[in-house]
């Protein structure tokens, strides 16, 4: 039971983490949009792309939809978050299988491969729009597959999930 704690407070870590940058993305996001300022707005996004000195006139646009779009993603992250940390938090209660395990297990893994995209699609629409910096593009294939091979390892989980559901149901009524 020492991993699943271990388990449990990662989650909990990375729950906390990800609500503060959604937030902070979002707020962020709005801020940039309302006052127009451009410095802060190459600032922000200077921090993920590496910016050439000059700017698009509408960058100050683009970084205020950027970090509100990824703001959102996490938050969207957090949902599937959530629903796996449900599961574990079950499982150390001594519930191996219970009904609608392999669903939990199902929307985390979809959240966590629906995040695994939609950051991807947005950090590669970003540095094209931005300055056209391809190298940007390969340099996010890992954590790409990073984010998605664990969502597919979630679906795994799933089914193994669904198949001990069964198990379990046919056990009971046999005794």
């Amino acid at each position: 039971m020492k991993h699943i704690n271990v388990i449990i407070i990662a989650l909990r870590i990375l729950l906390a983490v990800a609500a503060i940058m959604a937030i902070y993305n979002i707020g962020v996001g709005i801020f940039m949009i309302i006052k127009n300022n451009r410095e802060l707005s190459h600032d922000f996004l200077n921090q993920t792309f590496n910016l050439p000195e000059y700017t698009i006139s509408e960058e100050t646009q683009l970084a205020g939809i950027f970090a509100i779009l990824y703001g959102s993603f996490l938050a969207y992250l957090i949902y599937g978050i959530k629903r796996f940390y449900k599961c574990i938090i079950k499982i150390k209660s001594g519930k191996m299988f219970y009904n609608d395990q392999g669903e939990d297990f199902k929307k985390a893994g979809a959240a966590v491969i629906t995040f695994a995209k939609a950051k991807f699609v947005l950090y590669s629409c970003t540095a094209l729009v931005l300055h056209f910096d391809i190298p940007f593009l390969f340099k996010q294939i890992l954590p790409f597959l990073g984010l998605y091979l664990t969502g597919k390892l979630l679906y795994i989980m799933a089914y193994m999930a669904e198949k001990g559901e069964f198990i379990q149901e046919e056990n009971e009524l046999t005794i």
